[in-house]
C-alpha cells in the first residue's frame, strides 16, 4: 500500500500529488509563479478557518519551509495583506516559547478571523519541542516526500498533531 492510499483509505485526507518543481519554487526565488499548485492547495486550505497553520514533515526536510515561503507568498498576494512566515526549523525551548507568544491572540481580533501565519515546524518525532507549536496552531498541513516518508512516520505525525486539525497532507514527487 503506497502512502497516498493509506493516508486516503485510513484517516481520509485530502492530498495533493503534484512534481516536486511545480510545488517548490528554487530558493530565492521572490514571488510565486502562475501555474505553480500552491494556488490550488492555497484555496482548498481556506475552506476552514484558521490563523495560524502549521506545516510539518514526520522528517527534517527543507522543503517544509520552502512550502511555508510558497503558500505565505501566495496568501498574502491573495488576501492584499501580509501571511508572515514563521520559522521553527530546529526549535529549542527559548524560541518556541517566542513563537507562542507570537501566536496568542491580540487585543479583541478573533483568533479564528484570517490566515495571519504560517508555521515550518521541525519534525515533531526529531524535535519533540514542535509538538507545543502543532497544538498552539489552529489547523496543520503535514508534508510527505515520495521515497522518503515512512507510513509509520506519518502516522505518528496524525496521532501528534490530532487528525481533528491536520487539515491534509501535500506529497511531493520526483
Amino acid at each position: 500500500m503506497t502512502i497516498e492510499e493509506t493516508l486516503e483509505n485510513t484517516v481520509g485526507l485530502p492530498k495533493v500529488g503534484i512534481s516536486r518543481q511545480k510545488l517548490l519554487p528554487a530558493q530565492g526565488q521572490g514571488r510565486v509563479s502562475p501555474g505553480y499548485a500552491v494556488e490550488e492547495l492555497w484555496y482548498k486550505l481556506l475552506a476552514r478557518p484558521w490563523s495560524c497553520l502549521a506545516v510539518v514533515s514526520p522528517h527534517r526536510t527543507p522543503n517544509t519551509l520552502r512550502l511555508t515561503r510558497s503558500l505565505a507568498e501566495f496568501g498574502t498576494q491573495h488576501r492584499q495583506h501580509p501571511v508572515e512566515v514563521i520559522e521553527g526549523m530546529q526549535l529549542d525551548v527559548k524560541r518556541s516559547a517566542a513563537i507562542a507568544q507570537m501566536l496568542k491572540p491580540q487585543g479583541d481580533v478573533p483568533r479564528l478571523s484570517d490566515p495571519r501565519f504560517i508555521i515550518a515546524l521541525d519534525s515533531p518525532i526529531a524535535n519533540p519541542i514542535a509538538i507545543g507549536l502543532l497544538r498552539a496552531s489552529d489547523a496543520a498541513l503535514m508534508l510527505l516526500e515520495k521515497g522518503v516518508t515512512l507510513i509509520p512516520q506519518a502516522r505518528r505525525v496524525i496521532e501528534i498533531v490530532g487528525p481533528e486539525r491536520l487539515v491534509g497532507a501535500v506529497l511531493v514527487v520526483d
